[in-house]
């Protein structure tokens, strides 16, 4: 379907990037919710370790498989150049 209707993703300043080191994804009937957090490593060392909430994600259920696939194809694309970069 994207192929048929090209979208054009319009970056907004105001949105800031965040880092996440841990992701939770849960499901209900409605969406998928995916959680990102932050964890201190130092805390892990210390066994108190906590996930603090940096960003909340809800999509529909039809756009799960899509986003899955995005996600594997660009990973598998970054593995590539790495492993070329590597030679």
């Amino acid at each position: 379907m994207a192929d048929e209707n090209p979208i054009r993703v319009v970056n907004d300043e105001s949105i800031k990037r965040t880092y996440s080191n841990f992701v939770s994804v849960t499901t209900s009937p409605y969406e998928c919710n995916i959680t990102f957090c932050l964890i201190d490593p130092l805390e892990i060392e210390k066994g108190i370790a906590s996930a603090k909430t940096v960003a909340k994600i809800a999509i529909p259920h039809s756009l799960v498989e899509e986003t899955v696939g995005a996600l594997k194809t660009n990973y598998e694309n970054f593995m590539k150049k790495l492993s070329e970069k590597q030679k």
